[in-house]
C-alpha cells in the first residue's frame, strides 16, 4: 500500500531510522522500552501525516515500536548505539568520480574493536535464514561507504543492521 507514492515499509523505515538517529544522539540509557512504547500514538500520527491510512498507520507504529525495542533490548542494538570515539549517524558524504559528484548518508559509523565500522540500517520483515543473503544484497553500497575512508589508518568494517531482528550481519571488505 503507498500513500503519497510512498510505501508504508519505506515510511516505517524512515521513521525507524530517524529514532535511531535520536537514540544514539540522547543515549541509549535515556531510552527505555516504556518510553519507545509511550510513544506508539505519536508515531501513528507521524505515519498518518505522511498520507497512510489509519489501520496501515496503526500497524507501521506497532512495527517501529517492535524494531525500537528489539535494538534496545538486544546487546548488539546497544552496543551499535553506544557513544564510540567519532560516532556520528545519519551523516551525509559526497565523493567525486568520472561521473560527477554522488551524495551519500552513512546511517551509523564509529571507532570501536581498533576499525572504524560503517553501519547501514534496514528495516525488513525477513525470517533469521534470509538476513546474510539480504545484507549481501547490499555489499556495493557498503563498498561505495568504505572508499569515503580510503585513506585511513584505522581498517573498515562493514555490517547491515535489521532492526527488528535485533542483528548485525558483517560484509566483510575484500
Amino acid at each position: 500500500a503507498t500513500a503519497n507514492g510512498l510505501s508504508l515499509d519505506a515510511s516505517v523505515g524512515t521513521l525507524v531510522h530517524r529514532c535511531l538517529e535520536l537514540i544514539a544522539g540522547q543515549g541509549v540509557e535515556a531510552w527505555s522500552a516504556e518510553r519507545v512504547a509511550a510513544l506508539q500514538p505519536a508515531y501513528r500520527r507521524w505515519l498518518e501525516a505522511r498520507g497512510h491510512a489509519a489501520d496501515e498507520a496503526a500497524s507501521g507504529a506497532a512495527e517501529a515500536v517492535a524494531a525500537l525495542r528489539a535494538t534496545l533490548s538486544s546487546d548488539t542494538g546497544r552496543w551499535l548505539l553506544a557513544a564510540h570515539p567519532e560516532a556520528a549517524a545519519e551523516q551525509g558524504w559526497t565523493s567525486a568520480d568520472a561521473a560527477g559528484l554522488s551524495h551519500h548518508v552513512i546511517d551509523r559509523s564509529f571507532i570501536a574493536d581498533g576499525a572504524r565500522w560503517i553501519i547501514d540500517y534496514k528495516t525488513a520483515r525477513l525470517p533469521d535464514a534470509e538476513l546474510a543473503a539480504r545484507a549481501e544484497s547490499h555489499r556495493p553500497q557498503l563498498e561505495r561507504y568504505a572508499r569515503l575512508f580510503a585513506g585511513d589508518p584505522l581498517p573498515v568494517r562493514a555490517a547491515i543492521y535489521f532492526p527488528l531482528q535485533g542483528r548485525l550481519i558483517e560484509l566483510p571488505l575484500g
